[in-house]
Order: structure tokens, then C-alpha cells, then sequence
């Protein structure tokens, strides 16, 4: 607004030059020649219209500082409104890129969840932006998805008014940058395995162990799906989690085969998928599901497991109605729970 008043003022000043200027100059045109008149009112006319280029400009110049301020504060605005968006582990929308999806959040270096049955905060960093990337394309769990936000919640919920997680030991498949392995340490877990295929994000996650005090509970370990490499936890794990790891029907059975390798007898999975632009969540647990029977896996009762309650009912509670409008327009969510067939 200075540099405007500036502008406007100095303009001004020359304005008032230009007009005493040109009627000086009109006021002496009756004493030159016939001759000389013709070139007097050339020159007259040009110092005309070079000043009056300079009166323009006193005028449109504040308007387009005023203007590029204004942008300037809609952008910073709309980053504001971005990480407000972003704020307290909320559900975003999501855009489709080549190769995944994409949101807003994924940009943050990093993000903050606050656990309502522990009052713990977790901070998780990202890394999107590491390594030279800029996208989660070929390494998705380098970033915090909705799903993974949903399942750390959904566990929330559960801790409760249910002791499963205190002190067994978790597993948790596709472990991304590793929230809920974080939730399931702060919960009373005596031992979380925290698993991925993918070396960068076990990095991550381990990272994100240390900044969260958990690295004595919670571990990472790299695991390929399928029986061959998941015999090697054969047997290990009271709880298996995860979430968002059926969107591709080729994978089903290595998924389930490994569910139900390093699942205890009497074990419990929690599972979680959430849909996406193209996917259908029904159409896809569904087949999912079918796999995992053929694998050796059943579903339970949610009742039975969760003292009462369904998990439509959990993931209803934990989403407010902004969610709700996103998660729909994607899909929609699902949740449940599975275990080893008894014969």
C-alpha cells in the first residue's frame, strides 16, 4: 500500500507539469509563424502523449500492485487453508495421478494424530519429498493414507472398551509410514512387527519409531506376501492388521496365504479397505474374502470379539460428517475381522 501511494503520488506531481507545460505551450502557439505552427503542435502533441502514458500509469499501476497483493494472499490463503484441511489426522480427498492417488496431506513433511483412548499425539513424518520425489507413485507408503488414518482410529475405538491388543503381539501388513503400528505400541502391545516389502517406507517407519519412543516395542521387518517368505513367522502373531492392501485382485492370495501363516490359531485379523475413484470396496472385499476361505481363513462375529459392538457402527462413530462426504464419493469404507478355520 506504500509502494501504491508512492507510485500515485509522484504521477501525480508530474501530471501537474504536464498541464502547465502544455498550456504554456498552446498559449504560445499564436506568436510562431504559419511555418513554425505545424511543428510546434507535433511537440507539443508528443510531450502530450508521453506525460499522459505517465498519468495512465499513476492510475493502473497501484491497481496492479493492489491486485498481485491480493493474489499473493489468496495463495498464501489457500496453503493455509490446505494444512487447516490436513489438520489433526482429518480424511482428505484425494485426486488420481499415474500410477496411484494422490491428496493435499501427502505433501506435509509431516502429520499429527491424536489417540482418544490413550490421549497420546503422534507425529508422523512423510517423505514424500525425499529422495528427490514428489510423488507416492511406485512408493505409496511413503505417505499417510485415509485408510491407514481409518484403521489407526478404528483401533482407537476398540482400545476402548476391549483388551485385545494389550500385551499380545501385533503384526501389521503394508505398514507405510507406520501409524497404526505407532497406535498399537502406545496401546500396551508387548511386541509390534511392523512389515512392507518395501525398504524405503521400513526406513520410514522406523524412523518415525524413534521419534514416537516406541523402537522398544515396535519393529520393522521387510516381508514379501506369500507362503514361502511368511513361514518364516509362522505362528507369531496374536493380532495381524492392515488396510488398503486388496485393490489388486493378483495379489489376493499371497495376502491371504500370509494372513493365515503368521496368524496363532486362535488370532484375530483386522482389516480395513477403503475405496478409491474406479474401485469398488463391496466388489473387492468380497473376492478378497472368498481367497482367504479357499486360504484357510473364516469371518468372525465382530460381537463376539468386540465385547457387543459391529464395526460399521465403530467406523460410523469416528468419522464426522465432512468424512463421511469424501469417504462416500470414493467408495465407501469396510472393516472386518477374520481367523483361522477350525477344521
Amino acid at each position: 500500500l506504500f509502494l501504491s501511494w508512492t507510485c500515485s503520488f509522484a504521477f501525480t506531481l508530474r501530471y501537474q507539469k504536464v498541464q502547465h507545460h502544455r498550456f504554456a505551450i498552446i498559449n504560445s502557439e499564436d506568436e510562431y509563424e504559419e511555418s513554425s505552427t505545424t511543428k510546434s503542435r507535433r511537440q507539443c502533441n508528443g510531450i502530450i502523449n508521453r506525460r499522459n502514458l505517465l498519468i495512465y500509469g499513476s492510475v493502473l499501476l497501484p491497481s496492479i500492485i493492489i491486485q498481485a497483493t491480493a493474489a499473493s494472499a489468496d495463495d498464501q490463503g489457500s496453503i493455509l487453508d490446505g494444512e487447516k484441511q490436513c489438520k489433526d489426522g482429518r480424511i482428505a480427498s484425494e485426486s488420481q495421478v499415474p500410477g496411484a492417488y494422490q491428496q493435499l496431506c501427502m505433501s506435509l513433511r509431516e502429520r499429527t494424530f491424536k489417540l482418544q483412548s490413550s490421549e497420546d499425539t503422534i507425529t508422523v513424518a512423510q517423505g514424500t519429498n525425499s529422495a528427490g520425489g514428489s510423488s507416492v507413485a511406485g512408493r505409496t507408503g511413503v505417505a499417510v493414507w485415509n485408510s491407514g488414518i481409518l484403521l489407526t482410529r478404528l483401533i482407537d475405538e476398540i482400545n476402548r472398551n476391549s483388551s485385545i491388543f494389550k500385551g499380545k503381539t501385533v503384526l501389521e501388513l503394508g505398514c507405510g509410514a507406520g501409524l497404526a503400528s505407532i497406535a498399537l505400541a502406545k496401546f500396551g502391545s508387548s511386541s509390534v512387527i511392523a512389515t512392507d516389502a518395501n525398504v524405503e517406507v521400513l526406513e520410514l517407519a522406523k524412523q518415525n519409531f524413534d521419534l514416537n519412543n516406541v523402537s522398544s516395542l515396535a519393529n520393522t521387518a521387510e516381508l514379501k506376501w506369500g507362503l514361502l517368505d511368511a513361514s518364516e513367522y509362522d505362528g507369531i502373531a496374536d493380532v495381524v492388521v492392515g488396510s488398503d492392501l486388496t485393490y489388486n485382485s493378483g495379489s489376493w492370495l499371497a495376502l491371504a496365504e500370509t494372513m493365515a501363516t503368521v496368524l496363532k490359531r486362535d488370532g484375530v485379523v483386522l482389516y480395513l479397505t477403503l475405496g478409491h475413484s474406479g474401485f469398488n470396496v463391496q466388489g473387492e472385499l468380497g473376492g478378497f474374502l472368498q481367497v482367504a476361505e479357499n486360504a484357510g481363513l473364516r469371518v468372525l462375529q465382530e460381537e463376539q470379539i468386540i465385547v457387543g459392538q459391529k464395526l460399521t457402527d465403530l467406523l460410523e462413530r469416528i468419522t464426522s460428517n465432512d468424512e463421511k462426504q469424501v469417504i462416500n464419493a470414493n467408495g465407501g469404507v469396510r472393516a472386518v475381522l477374520l481367523g483361522k478355520k477350525t477344521s
